[in-house]
C-alpha cells in the first residue's frame, strides 16, 4: 500500500496566506484531546491580492481543505472533528470556507525516515505499515507542523473529484510481513 503526504503543490505560490491567526488559534490544540478549544468556526483574514487562487488543500501554516476534499476525508474516515474556517480577502470581498480537520496523530514513522534537527522538515519519510492500524487518513505523531498523511486509495478518491493546487509527497513504505 501507498501513502502520501499531502499538502499544496509547491507551484502554486498565490495560495491564500492566512495573517495574523497567532493568538486566535493555538496550533497546540491541534489533537483530539484539546480540539473543544479551538472555536468550531473562525473567520481568518488572508492577504489581500487579486490573484489568490483558493487551492483544494492548504498546508501552511496549518491544513485546510476545500468541501470537496472533506467529502472524501468523511468517507474514509466517518468520525472526523473539523473546525470551519472562513478565508475572507475584505479587499477583493472574496470569500471561502475551509476546513481544520483534526485527526488522530499515528507514530508510524520507521527509523530509518530521515528529517532535521528540530523535526520540522521530513527529508525521507518511510512508513511502518502495520503501525498505520489500517487507517486511510491520519497525522503524524511527533512532529510541531501537522503533516497530513493519505492511503493511496483515499487520494485516488480525491483526485478523481474537481480540485486543484493539491501537492503529494509520496512516503516509502516498509512491511514486516512482506519480508522474508
Amino acid at each position: 500500500m501507498k501513502f502520501y503526504l499531502l499538502g499544496t503543490d509547491p507551484s502554486y505560490t498565490n495560495y491564500p496566506a492566512i495573517k495574523k491567526w497567532f493568538g486566535q488559534i493555538d496550533a497546540r490544540d491541534f489533537n483530539l484531546h484539546d480540539a473543544n478549544k479551538i472555536p468550531n468556526r473562525q473567520v481568518l483574514m488572508i492577504q489581500e491580492s487579486e490573484i489568490t487562487v483558493f487551492t483544494s488543500i492548504i498546508d501552511r501554516p496549518f491544513p485546510l481543505i476545500s468541501a470537496e476534499v472533506k467529502e472524501v476525508f468523511d468517507m474514509y474516515e466517518p468520525h472526523i472533528i473539523y473546525k470551519e474556517m472562513v478565508l475572507l480577502d475584505q479587499k477583493y470581498e472574496r470569500a471561502e470556507v475551509y476546513y481544520l480537520p483534526i485527526l488522530e496523530e499515528i507514530d508510524c514513522l520507521n527509523e530509518k525516515s530521515e528529517y532535521n534537527l528540530d523535526k520540522s522538515i521530513i527529508k525521507k519519510g518511510i512508513i511502518d505499515y502495520e503501525r498505520t492500524e489500517g487507517r486511510a487518513l491520519f497525522r503524524l505523531k511527533g512532529f510541531y507542523h501537522y503533516y497530513l498523511v493519505g492511503r493511496l486509495d483515499l487520494v485516488e478518491s480525491i483526485l478523481k473529484r474537481k480540485v486543484k493546487g493539491i501537492g503529494l509527497e509520496e512516503l516509502e513504505v516498509f512491511d514486516s510481513k512482506s519480508k522474508g
